[in-house]
């Protein structure tokens, strides 16, 4: 088991103590990202759970780390956030995937397998709003798995077969706060935006990858669609409350809903900010505005506007 943290301190217990329960796992890592709060202290107070801090640099490169640099006892490895958790019904389909294998999508054994979650947001699993079934690999054999490179949500990269999970994991994103999520994803979106800028450079990725039967290529493509429209947040949240009938999850719908298109906004906001030099042209209009102030306090003054300071 690899779990990555960071500042997770309302989370880990209750993550380890799923993790361990029921002999789920004897070798759990924390991959922990140096956390400023309890984090490490209470991930090392259970048995068969090993800690190691890596600084965090980039998304990418610290999961290939998580799976390639550290060692463990046995040839598959589930990857969990610390505010996520493992069902009985999951741990009992994970055994089943590791010891005997489940079907791929080709004859092939998986290498990997990927499964959906149930996002939580004030107390109930808003289904809709969250655009359910996202599908994300969790289930890996390291060395048939490398992350690829990219700035923010990066895909794994699978030397093999992958199958599909049919539980799901469940996904407590709030746990640790409103605050904590909008510190969160103001990270993410300086990583999105910069992504995005990458991506429309390049021009408009291919739409014949809408139509892959790998439902994570198909997310992607359409992500990547996403950077080129104008009014993100607008459609995002028409998207997910509309199309979506996010209103169909009360009152907690509309809350995420919006949160998630403030977070769009966020992106659009910082994209426009890279590619338009947004800050050469302040400084540009700060010079001029205090040159104005100057020869107007000059004038107010009665000096003259060639006069030399001290004549």
């Amino acid at each position: 088991m690899l779990v990555l943290t960071k500042d997770e301190g309302a989370n880990i217990c209750q993550c380890l103590e799923g993790l361990l329960a029921d002999g789920f796992s004897d070798d759990i890592v924390v991959l922990d990202s140096y956390s400023t709060d309890k984090t490490v202290e209470l991930a090392r107070r259970y048995p068969n759970v090993r800690v190691q801090q890596r600084a965090f640099d980039t998304e990418y490169v610290q999961r290939n780390f998580g799976l390639h640099e550290i060692e463990y006892e046995n040839p598959w490895v589930y990857i969990c956030d610390a505010d996520e958790r493992v069902p009985p019904e999951l741990k009992r389909e994970i055994a089943l995937a590791v010891t005997a294998g489940l079907p791929s999508d080709g004859p092939e054994r998986p290498v990997a397998y990927r499964l959906r979650y149930r996002n939580i947001f004030l107390g109930r699993w808003i289904k809709r709003s969250s655009g359910y079934p996202v599908w994300v690999i969790r289930l890996v054999q390291p060395a048939k798995v490398r992350y690829e490179v990219r700035a923010t949500n990066v895909h794994p990269i699978v030397d093999g077969a992958v199958g599909s999970l049919r539980e799901h994991f469940v996904h407590y994103s709030f746990n640790a706060g409103l605050r904590r999520w909008f510190e969160k994803h103001n990270f993410y979106s300086d990583r999105e935006a910069y992504e995005a800028v990458q991506v429309r450079k390049g021009g408009w990725p291919r739409l014949a990858s809408l139509r892959s039967r790998d439902p994570i290529v198909r997310r992607r493509t359409f992500k990547n669609m996403s950077f080129f429209l104008r009014w993100r947040a607008l459609w995002r949240f028409l998207y997910g409350y509309v199309m979506q009938r996010g209103f169909m999850d009360g009152s907690a719908g509309f809350h995420y809903c919006a949160m998630i298109s403030m977070y769009e906004y966020w992106i659009e906001l910082k994209i426009a900010e890279q590619e338009r030099s947004w800050r050469g042209r302040n400084e540009q209009k700060v010079r001029a505005l205090l040159g104005e102030t100057e020869a107007h306090a000059r004038m107010s003054s009665g000096t003259p506007m060639s006069a030399e300071v001290g004549s």
